[in-house]
């Protein structure tokens, strides 16, 4: 029995292998992203952590200064109730996560601003360009609520959010990398 075990895990994985599969791994996006600055978040707040800790891991310097800013502009965790029992007390609640981000890159020359906008508009604008236009990515999650199990509910309701909060960093940086990586090959191609 143990020898059908051994070979039928065998030949699952011998499959598994040779059609490619293979996880997903950390991006690495510093050849598309070497530096950047982030705005619009406290990096000692839970999001500020993770956001630094993901972009350090994708080998992207986190800088005071830089002519690449990744701005945050929105980070909202809300709870709607889905449900309610007989007595009209909530048992299921639904939570969302919404993180918008664009980035933002510093014009070193004049030229590049598009001749479309006025002089006047030039000389008022930071001499900032888009590189991403703002994006938001949406979590969500829902979880029962049972009134005898406040503490564990509670927790299950911070563990979802952390997981949300971790979902959309992971998205954000696949977006970034997908769009840097696009832009960079259409410069490229040039």
């Amino acid at each position: 029995m143990k020898k059908i075990k051994f070979t039928f895990l065998f030949l699952i994985s011998f499959l598994t292998v040779s059609c490619g599969f293979h996880l997903r791994g950390n991006q690495d996006l510093s050849a598309v992203l070497p530096e950047i600055k982030i705005h619009g978040v406290n990096k000692h707040s839970e999001l500020g952590r993770d956001l630094y800790r993901a972009l350090t891991t994708a080998n992207v310097n986190i800088l005071d200064e830089s002519n690449t800013i990744l701005n945050i502009t929105q980070n909202n965790i809300s709870k709607r109730v889905l449900s309610l029992d007989s007595t009209g007390r909530a048992n299921q609640y639904e939570l969302s996560y919404k993180l918008s981000f664009s980035l933002t890159e510093k014009v070193q020359n004049e030229s590049l601003i598009s001749e479309s906008v006025k002089d006047d508009i030039k000389q008022q604008a930071s001499k900032y360009i888009d590189l991403i236009a703002t994006q938001n990515i949406h979590e969500k999650r829902e979880y029962l609520f049972d009134a005898n199990l406040v503490l564990a509910k509670a927790d299950e309701e911070t563990r979802l959010n952390n997981d949300m909060r971790q979902a959309a960093i992971l998205q954000l940086i696949r977006r970034l990398s997908f769009s840097l990586k696009k832009r960079q090959s259409k410069l490229n191609t040039k």
